[in-house]
């Protein structure tokens, strides 16, 4: 029998999702219903999947006309506590995107929903699925060079998606706690998951470089700014990137956003240097775990391309890796491989090093997506490598980011507690 899924959230997100349900893995799941509280958006997301999924803007109406199953929540991070407690109460299996919460009362209060409804929350980490990223975590489970003891790992985002953050509602930590919780909760749940520790403390240090009051010059939007023709940040009004929108379909913003607004008044092309942003472009953060790791990890959403370097330094020599996502590369680089080098050896004696090629994947998010959705909607079966994450996971890697956010205000190592 097919999962009924419902989404919650018709955004950008969603589309991904519902691409995968739809094509992917339809023997066995089945769209059933999509709510969101503005029915152009909702109308949008239909002409976008072209198909015509039941719509809703009442969320207990959607329930009880479909009869899911199992709710995928796709809204606004801070929103994504209550509607897992709801799709629990409703008697829902209930996957939500990443972050699992933004807050720790929001990821309190799904623990104490998971108890009260005896369930426990899947959360979408993607970029766990990702080729070379289990390629990486097959070769740390072997411990080439011993234990990992410090790891240095950087991310960094280009200046055509970082901006995008800045435009819309993830500008303001009230949100979704900014980059360090709405977006490094990837990067977070990845680190935990590779060296397979969970983390106990971490110092940061944040600040805006580029974004919000670090320009000298703003607008109210961008589609009547005075500075429309001059400034970098212009968000266009078609979203034709492949690295944002693998479907390259130019009329996401406007079937998603600029013809729903006039029903919530969501602006989608606010200026991403308006003074009201309060989250960071640059971050810092020094994570202590349990087993003795030390992780330094920095972030930055200006960069000319987007990827990330990972270095693990062992017992007996270390690991590097690193991948830049092939939409932001230079043409003469686009079918350059990712590598994995191994550097073994403790002296300048006995050194050597293996370099393992990995040709990129092509497919949405670095073939995150496809792998994700065979196993949470598709076939599933086995898991060796432990991909699927449920609360816990979801949790400490959402808790290393708010705490690095405490930090940053209180200037001191924050414990995660948890």
């Amino acid at each position: 029998m097919k999962k009924r899924v419902v989404i919650a959230g018709t955004g950008t997100r969603a589309l991904n999702f519902a691409e995968g349900l739809l094509h992917r893995v339809n023997e066995y799941s089945e769209l059933v219903g999509l709510f969101d509280i503005n029915m152009s958006r909702i109308k949008g997301f239909q002409y976008l999947i072209k198909a015509e999924i039941p719509g809703f803007i009442d969320f207990e109406e959607m329930l009880r006309t479909v009869k899911p199953d199992t709710l995928l929540v796709c809204v606004p991070d801070y929103l994504h506590p209550e509607f897992v407690e709801k799709g629990f109460a409703a008697g829902l299996d209930v996957v939500t995107e990443k972050p699992m919460a933004m807050d720790r009362a929001g990821i309190e209060r799904i623990r104490n929903a998971e108890r009260k409804y005896n369930k426990e929350v899947i959360v979408t980490f993607n970029v766990r699925f990702q080729p070379y990223a289990a390629a990486i975590k097959k070769l740390l489970m072997e411990k080439p060079v011993g234990n990992i003891n410090n790891v240095v790992a950087e991310w960094f985002i280009d200046r055509t998606h970082g901006q995008e953050y800045f435009h819309r509602w993830h500008a303001n930590m009230k949100n979704g706690g900014g980059l360090l919780v709405h977006k490094a909760t990837h990067h977070f749940d990845l680190l935990n998951w590779f060296l397979e520790d969970e983390p106990v403390s971490v110092y940061a240090n944040g600040s805006r470089k580029v974004f919000g009051d670090a320009n000298d010059f703003r607008g109210e939007r961008c589609s009547i700014c005075p500075h429309r023709n001059s400034c970098w940040a212009v968000m266009r009004s078609r979203l034709d990137d492949a690295d944002l929108n693998p479907g390259s379909d130019g009329e996401i913003f406007d079937q998603l956003f600029f013809k729903a607004e006039h029903e919530d008044g969501y602006i989608r092309d606010n200026c991403c240097f308006r003074k009201d942003i309060d989250i960071y472009d640059t971050m810092s953060v020094i994570i202590n775990y349990k087993k003795g790791t030390v992780v330094n990890y920095s972030e930055n959403a200006y960069s000319p391309w987007q990827g990330y370097n990972i270095v693990f330094n062992g017992d007996n020599g270390r690991i590097e890796v690193g991948t830049v996502s092939p939409a932001t590369r230079p043409p003469e680089t686009k079918e350059k491989d990712d590598e994995i080098r191994i550097i073994r050896g403790t002296t300048r004696e006995n050194v050597s090093m293996e370099v393992i090629p990995f040709k990129a994947v092509l497919t949405p998010h670095g073939g995150g997506d496809y792998a994700l959705f065979d196993q949470i909607f598709g076939a599933g079966g086995a898991d060796p490598l432990g991909q699927r994450a449920g609360s816990r996971a979801g949790a400490l890697s959402a808790l290393i980011g708010i705490s690095a956010n405490e930090s940053i205000l209180s200037g001191q190592v924050e414990k995660i507690n948890f």
